[in-house]
């Protein structure tokens, strides 16, 4: 409840410092969810807890521009709590809220991104605090571009030596500059960049005596493309990370990050497939190798009805240890218009795999939801519409 009234509070606090403009536009939506989880923990210790749940999730999005003054601003964030009636299973709460300004033209424009998140679930509790600054200019086809990160960041995960959380949560900051040059022709743009980056702990040793400080190096090479049917981005780059324990390996990977969209009306397509690094407090492992492939589509039987079905593997690989998780999860679901605004839903998932312990696991969720938009602006539009005399 604390976090939703900070969230609330938050955002209030942003729209209403906000200016007014024509230009503005606002929508956001709220869906009540709920229905019966046959492993919220995705477990395999002893007999799995099934589970009732309930949830809830906001979201919203704002953004207005000022074309006189060549500024412009966005918020975008969302949030969600689920509860579950079985009382030992700990609700999952989250949130996010990222805040966008920008001023100046193609010539030169500068652009700020605050990012204010928090997670905490069964097996992960995570807080973030990340600022990053953009300086970007277009001339004659080519981008010149710098950003400059910084943040503060807290992570507890779980992992198979204790099962449980840490005593205490691993704090760092973090830094990072990112220079790069892009060529734009028409609906594609290509660019490579270069990501320097430094984490520094508060503690110098963590609970179990490891230096996590590390200084990272991440070279891109990068493709985006956009079209009425087809939007796709992809990105290759090699991480070269340096550890300061000497428990630590450092680190020599190939990363990637692809993305495709096909809108073939009435049906579109979606395709992710990433691997990436990222923080972990397991004790023995520097950092993880996240990998995941994904595929969804979606079929607009009619403007009142969609049918959706999508599939995906992940892993999650922990260097310096021989663990390692990969879950499989496939999904169908339904969404209907049973009212303007009002949206009502049906969906079923399968999600199996291999634990970090090595241990099998499965989970079904059998939910319904009820989706409602809130959009003023096109609410009046639709008022101004009707009030026109007739012809």
């Amino acid at each position: 409840m604390l976090r939703m009234k900070v969230f609330i509070a938050v955002i209030g606090m942003c729209l209403l410092g906000v200016p007014a403009h024509a230009e503005d536009e606002f929508v956001g939506s709220l869906r009540l969810r709920g229905g019966y989880d046959t492993n919220p923990q995705f477990t395999s210790r002893g007999a799995p807890i099934g589970s009732a749940f309930i949830a809830t999730d906001v979201a919203l999005a704002a953004a207005g521009k000022d074309d006189k003054d060549k500024t412009s601003w966005g918020i975008v964030a969302e949030a969600s709590a689920t509860r579950y009636a079985a009382p030992e299973l700990v609700p999952a709460l989250t949130g996010k809220v990222i805040l966008r300004g920008s001023m100046g033209d193609d010539e030169f424009r500068l652009s700020s991104t605050t990012t204010i998140a928090d997670v905490n679930t069964y097996n992960l509790r995570t807080t973030d605090l990340l600022q990053a600054i953009k300086v970007e200019s277009l001339q004659n086809n080519i981008k010149l571009f710098a950003t400059a990160e910084g943040g503060r960041s807290t992570i507890n995960q779980t992992n198979a030596i204790f099962a449980d959380f840490l005593p205490v949560p691993l704090q760092y900051w973090r830094g990072a500059i990112i220079p790069g040059v892009s060529v734009i022709r028409d609906k594609t743009e290509i660019g490579v960049s270069v990501n320097l980056s430094a984490r520094r702990y508060t503690e110098e040793f963590d609970v179990f005596g490891y230096r996590r400080d590390n200084e990272r190096i991440q070279p891109f090479l990068f493709a985006k493309y956009d079209s009425d049917t087809i939007t796709a981005s992809a990105s290759v780059s090699q991480l070269f990370g340096y550890f300061h324990d000497v428990d630590f390996s450092n680190v020599n990977r190939t990363m990637y990050d692809a993305t495709l969209t096909w809108r073939l009306k009435p049906v579109t397509l979606d395709f992710t497939a990433s691997r990436r690094a990222a923080e972990t407090s397991f004790p023995i492992s520097p950092i993880t190798i996240d990998t995941i492939y994904s595929a969804k589509a979606a079929w607009q039987v009619d403007p009142k009805l969609a049918i959706t079905a999508g599939a995906a593997y992940a892993t999650m690989e922990y260097l310096d240890s021989p663990f390692r998780s990969q879950t499989y999860s496939v999904a169908v679901g339904m969404s209907r218009e049973i009212m303007k605004d009002l949206k009502w839903g049906m969906d079923v998932s399968r999600t199996w795999g291999t634990l970090i312990d090595g241990e099998k696991s499965q989970a079904i969720i059998v939910a319904s939801s009820l989706t409602k938009t809130f959009s003023p602006d096109l609410a009046k539009t639709k008022a101004d519409e009707s009030a026109k005399p007739l012809k």
